[in-house]
């Protein structure tokens, strides 16, 4: 299947009554979110963050996105010099998506009358009416593959987070909204035609980091080259012959999970979209605004961000401990945050907040992040606690939060395990964003 069969965005339809046809996007979206959250693909998280990705791509009218050399690249992490002709990937892994539409539509998904698919010749997402959904079944399914890739189904840790907010998503479908909670959370609230990004951390980079002792940089990690064969042995032949088990799903940490109903209850959950740092590309920051819950070294994509801030988090030599450092200004000294535990054996430990602009200039973005787990979690907390709100509107001298300059923040946490249950602000400044 090549990209020249490509059509422009749409909502496919037979002649039915005219109450039931789709009210295109927003019907194909809600439709996507109920797969989605459904038990079959809950076990695929391939698959899952396959369907996503077309399907926004396809809402958007990037088409692209929806080349096979580029879903290669930002779904599947292949280079950016990779063979589409050489390398079926994507053509296969559309193809088990089909199939598995077609089990979903044959089991849990019995009785909608649209259905999501992928006509062929096409990497487009569409709603078919049944009889368009039998003749796409009859013309892909095969009783053996369906049997294979039954057997080949996994599951990573970032699939339950996507599934848990669509779930969440659906079932607040039809409750009226409450008062949205009064937090910091809310500089991030999208405008017209906006989403909120939540960017979880890639435990993949790492590990690599941790195992290698490198720091990846952004381009290196758009580009897929810090996972490239050639570049694994030139650091380590043992972790070249290593990496199709150390690094073969893109996971995140679990607390990530329930801090997505949380933000749930500030955000409309239709208005958020949970996201892997593997599939972003710059263009992904120009609309919307993005909440980056981790540091540097979790998600690259950190470092787009970053370097006006003067609290830096940096790793000592061979990435093997981190900590937050505050640069200071005008040649002052540096001062540093090392995680430690005391002697109840209580984890204090030091996280950085930074709220500042985004790409464009509709958009904001906010960090939450630290040297340590126990770190970003209390970084990502801290967001949706009202009090801090109040907190750093007065240290800022704002009576309104949407006065509020852009500013960066070290926060202490005390954690048991890495649960923080204490929170305080140590150190707050205003930040000058200089043009680059």
């Amino acid at each position: 299947m090549g990209s020249g069969g490509l059509r422009r965005a749409h909502i496919q339809s037979k002649q039915v009554p005219e109450s039931t046809q789709p009210a295109e996007a927003k019907d194909l979206a809600a439709a996507v979110q109920q797969v989605l959250s459904s038990t079959l693909f809950e076990r695929s998280y391939r698959l899952s963050q396959l369907l996503r990705y077309l399907t926004e791509q396809t809402l958007q009218g990037d088409l692209d996105a929806l080349k096979e050399p580029v879903i290669g690249q930002r779904v599947f992490g292949r280079p950016a010099d990779y063979s589409s002709a050489e390398d079926n990937i994507v053509r296969s892994n559309v193809r088990q998506l089909r199939l598995r539409l077609d089990d979903y539509y044959s089991s849990e998904g019995t009785g909608y009358f649209w259905r999501v698919a992928i006509p062929k010749g096409s990497y487009q997402v569409s709603l078919e009416a049944p009889s368009q959904a039998i003749e796409t079944a009859a013309a892909t399914r095969s009783g053996a593959d369906r049997r294979i890739w039954y057997k080949s189904a996994g599951v990573a840790a970032i699939l339950l987070i996507l599934a848990a907010a669509a779930t969440y998503a659906l079932r607040r479908s039809s409750i009226p909204a409450a008062r949205a909670a009064q937090c910091l959370l809310e500089l991030l609230k999208p405008g017209p035609g906006q989403r909120l990004l939540v960017i979880v951390p890639d435990s993949e980079v790492q590990l690599y980091q941790r195992l290698t002792g490198r720091t990846v940089s952004l381009q290196e990690y758009v580009e897929g080259r810090f996972l490239q064969p050639q570049a694994l042995a030139a650091i380590s032949p043992e972790i070249a012959r290593s990496a199709s088990a150390l690094f073969h799903s893109r996971t995140t940490q679990s607390f990530v999970l329930d801090l997505i109903p949380k933000f749930a209850e500030v955000i409309p959950p239709g208005e958020i979209s949970v996201r892997h740092p593997s599939t972003l590309s710059v263009k992904d920051f120009e609309t919307d605004n993005a909440l980056l819950i981790s540091g540097p070294f979790g998600d690259p994509w950190v470092q787009l961000f970053d370097r006006d801030l003067e609290f830096q988090i940096e790793s000592d030599p061979g990435n093997q401990r981190a900590h937050i450092s505050d640069r200071g200004a005008g040649g002052s000294p540096v001062k540093e945050y090392y995680n430690f535990t005391d002697s109840s054996g209580t984890t204090v430990c030091y996280a950085r907040l930074a709220y500042l602009p985004g790409l464009t200039p509709a958009s904001r973005v906010l960090l939450a992040g630290g040297p340590h787990s126990a770190s970003t979690e209390a970084a990502s907390r801290f967001l949706t606690r009202p009090d801090f709100l109040k907190t750093v509107s007065a240290l800022f001298r704002v009576n309104d939060p949407a006065q509020l300059p852009w500013f960066e923040l070290i926060v202490e946490a005390r954690a048991i395990g890495n649960s923080p249950w204490t929170m305080r602000i140590l150190s707050h400044k205003t930040v000058q964003i200089r043009q680059h």
